[in-house]
């Protein structure tokens, strides 16, 4: 069986041996930044920092609360939030998470608030990802 994706998005990405990083806009309220982040098919959930999220402004701890696996050494507290999320041209209006402290190293686009938006491909050895909204 043969099947055909077509994608909006085309991104060529750094050959990073820690992962495969996209430049993100989120935006909360009125403010806006770009930010890096891993795309992460096994996270559950999207996650920025604390930092980010202060620099937005998102009142952190008031949203909902979630306790992350050890996927990044231990459990991680983070807080969800409704943000706007745009990758190139894809704009989605999404629950991301940011960690109640301090120090995350990287920020991850997971499944829920963003893959499960998505229709993804992948051609890792020509450092190609492509993207297109799900409809």
């Amino acid at each position: 069986m043969t099947a055909q994706l077509t994608f909006t998005e085309q991104f060529s990405y750094a050959d990073d041996p820690t992962g495969i990083i996209l430049p993100v806009t989120i935006s909360f309220g009125s403010k806006t930044l770009i930010a890096n982040a891993k795309v992460d098919p096994g996270a559950a959930v999207c996650l920025f920092s604390l930092e980010i999220g202060l620099q937005l402004g998102v009142p952190i701890e008031g949203g909902m609360p979630i306790l992350l696996g050890s996927f990044i050494g231990g459990a991680l507290e983070a807080y969800g939030h409704e943000v706007t999320l745009q990758t190139g041209d894809i704009v989605l209006q999404s629950v991301v998470y940011f960690a109640k402290y301090q120090g995350l190293p990287n920020n991850f686009l997971g499944r829920r608030g963003w893959l499960r938006n998505l229709k993804l491909g992948l051609v890792d050895y020509d450092n190609l990802l492509y993207l297109n909204a799900y409809d």
